[in-house]
């Protein structure tokens, strides 16, 4: 199965849909879906890419969770609810478009996405889930916004490359080991 195509009439895909379809490489998405499911494509290992349309409003825990060929990513700005692990394991990811209305970036959400160099955090971000970055071992450096009070727990576990962190005025509190094994840090 290398692309699929969805008709104009789908509006929902439940949970786990497309669970472990190895060889789907791609999928067309109907402009009427509103949500991506729980694990609605986890373990499609040779998708390489996929457009969120902007219909979409929620992404489900672990939807995307080890797509290992999926390289970019643009979430969009309708997207406003967000489950946990939503990209984990995808270690070719190298560019994500976050939503700008985003307040909090979700547990694991980015975990161990080991090819994704740099990130930017919209302008509204108050708080860095725990392990939200945890093993992006290439991360070379992250910007926070002013908006920034709180980085959870593991945030950026294993984050080697992470050269440079600024922290704002904001920031009230740094979980623990929120920046463990980030090698590269000097002060």
């Amino acid at each position: 199965l290398a692309k699929i195509e969805l008709p104009a009439s789908v509006t929902s895909i439940g949970s786990s849909a497309f669970y472990d379809c190895s060889s789907l490489a791609g999928v067309d998405l109907p402009a009427g879906i509103r949500k991506i499911e729980e694990k609605t494509f986890y373990g499609c290992g040779s998708l390489v890419g996929i457009d969120i349309p902007e219909s979409v409003t929620s992404i489900g825990q672990s939807a995307f969770e080890g797509c290992g060929s999926l390289t970019e990513i643009v979430i969009p700005d309708s997207v406003t609810t967000f489950g946990s692990f939503i990209f984990k394991d995808c270690t070719s990811l190298q560019s994500v478009i976050l939503p700008q209305g985003l307040k909090a970036v979700p547990y694991g959400m980015l975990y161990n996405c080991k090819s994704l160099a740099e990130i930017e955090l919209p302008a509204g971000v108050t708080s860095i889930g725990s392990s939200a970055f945890y093993g992006c071992s290439s991360l070379a450096g992250v910007e926070f916004p002013a908006s920034v009070t709180s980085i959870g727990s593991s945030a950026f576990y294993g984050c080697s490359s992470l050269a440079g962190v600024e922290f704002p005025a904001s920031v009230t509190s740094i979980g623990s080991s929120a920046f463990y094994g980030c090698s590269s840090l000097a002060g």
